[in-house]
C-alpha cells in the first residue's frame, strides 16, 4: 500500500484564556516575558479549548473576539468551555429562576450567546470563527489539508458550572466500550478508528485522566471515560485546557495492546488504579516535552515538531497530549500557546484510504 499523501501544518492552540487580550510586546530584552502578547506566530489552523470567558457574559465573548481577530490564521476552531454559561442550554434553563430570569428571557440569553457564535450573519461566522458543537466535523485547510476533528465542551461536574456530566457518566464511548459500572450517556461518541474514519484531532476542553491534569491540590482531576475513548480512536494530537497548573505536552506511545485494554470489562476503579496503562507502551510509553522560558517568550508561543524531522508520530501509534491553558491557577496569562508543526492527511484522499 503506498503512504498516504500528507501536508505540513502549522496549528496554533490556546484554551481558558478568559477574556485575556492580546497586547503589543514592549520591546524589553528582559528573559522571560509573558507570552501571550502580540505578535503571536501565524498559523493554518487555530484551536481554542474552551473557557473563551469568566461567565458567558455577551461583553465578554466580545472581547473573545477582539483577541480572536489579531490571530493570523485562515481557519480558527473554538469550542465551549464550563464557564461558558450561556453557550449551555441546559446550564441557562435550569439557572433561569435563580438568576430572575423568565423561561422567554432564558431563552434570549441561550439564543443570543449561540447567534453571536453560530448564525451565518453573527459576528464569529464573520470574521472567520468556527464554533465547533460536540461531535465530528471534517474541517479542509486552505493549505490542503483535509482533517477529522472530534469536539466536546463537557467535563466531569465541578461547582455547578457549565457542560457537566456526573462522574460515573460516560459522554465518550459506545454502550460496548464503556467502563463496566459507568452510565453511558454519550449522544457523540468518539469514533472506533476500526469501523470508522480515524479521528486526527481531538479538542476537549477537560483532559484525560492521568494525563496533564494534576491540580495544586495534587489530585487528578482528569476524566477516565475519556482517556478511554482517546486510547480507543488514538488520534494524532489531544489538546484541552481547564486545568490551568496541567499546562503542558507529552507524547504517547501506545501499545499493541490498546484497543484490547478498551474493549475488556473494566469497572472504573480498576481503570483508575492502573488497567489503563496496559494500553501504554513499555517502552518511551510517555515522554514529556521539554520546554524553554527564554524561547517561548521570544517566540511568543511553546513549540512542538511533530512532522517527520521531530517526533515523527504516527497515526494510531502515538498521541501528542496538550493542555493549552493560558490562565496559572490564579487566573494570569502567564502560560504560552502552543506552536504545532505536523503532516496532516491531503484532502485529496478519500476518509476509506486514510490508514
Amino acid at each position: 500500500m503506498t503512504a498516504a499523501a500528507t501536508v505540513k501544518t502549522r496549528i496554533l492552540i490556546i484554551s481558558d484564556t478568559h477574556c485575556a487580550s492580546l497586547t503589543s510586546s514592549d520591546g524589553s530584552t528582559r528573559a522571560p516575558r509573558p507570552p501571550f502578547v502580540l505578535p503571536l506566530p501565524k498559523a493554518d489552523l487555530l484551536i481554542h479549548c474552551g473557557d473563551l470567558t469568566y461567565t458567558g457574559e455577551m461583553s465578554e465573548y466580545q472581547q473573545t473576539l477582539e483577541m480572536l481577530r489579531e490571530i493570523d490564521a485562515p481557519v480558527k476552531l473554538i469550542i465551549a468551555g464550563n464557564h461558558d454559561l450561556s453557550l449551555d442550554r441546559d446550564f441557562v434553563f435550569g439557572h433561569h429562576e435563580q438568576n430572575g430570569l423568565t423561561e422567554e428571557q432564558a431563552e434570549f440569553k441561550w439564543k443570543q450567546a449561540r447567534d453571536l457564535w453560530t448564525a451565518s450573519d453573527g459576528r464569529a461566522k464573520m470574521e472567520g470563527v468556527t464554533f465547533l458543537d460536540e461531535g465530528v466535523h471534517q474541517i479542509e485547510l486552505p493549505n490542503g489539508a483535509s482533517v477529522n476533528v472530534y469536539a466536546s465542551a463537557y467535563t466531569p461536574e465541578f461547582c455547578d458550572w457549565g457542560f457537566p456530566y456526573e462522574r460515573d457518566e460516560d459522554c465518550f464511548n459506545t454502550p460496548g466500550r464503556k467502563l463496566s459500572d459507568a452510565k453511558c450517556i454519550s449522544r457523540y461518541p468518539v469514533p472506533d478508528p476500526v469501523s470508522q474514519a480515524p479521528v486526527d484531532i481531538m479538542i476537549t476542553h477537560g483532559p484525560p485522566w492521568a494525563r496533564l491534569d494534576r491540580t495544586s491540590k495534587g489530585d487528578l482531576a482528569g476524566c477516565p471515560h475519556l482517556l478511554r475513548a482517546v486510547m480507543r480512536a488514538r488520534p494524532l494530537i489531544h489538546c484541552f485546557g481547564h486545568i490551568h497548573e496541567g499546562w503542558g505536552a507529552e507524547v504517547v506511545n501506545w501499545s499493541p495492546d490498546a484497543e484490547s485494554a478498551t474493549a475488556e470489562a473494566t469497572s472504573c476503579a480498576e481503570w483508575t488504579g492502573g488497567k489503563w496503562e496496559s494500553g501504554i507502551a513499555l517502552d518511551g510509553g510517555i515522554e514529556r516535552v521539554s520546554t524553554d522560558a527564554t524561547a517561548a517568550s521570544e517566540l511568543h508561543a511553546a513549540y512542538l515538531d511533530l512532522s517527520p524531522s521531530g517526533w515523527a508520530i504516527g497515526q494510531g501509534k502515538q498521541t501528542a497530549m496538550v493542555n493549552a491553558a493560558i490562565m496559572d491557577v490564579s487566573y494570569e496569562p502567564v502560560n504560552a500557546p502552543w506552536l504545532i508543526d505536523i503532516d496532516l492527511p491531503s484532502g485529496a484522499l478519500e476518509p476509506s484510504v486514510r490508514q
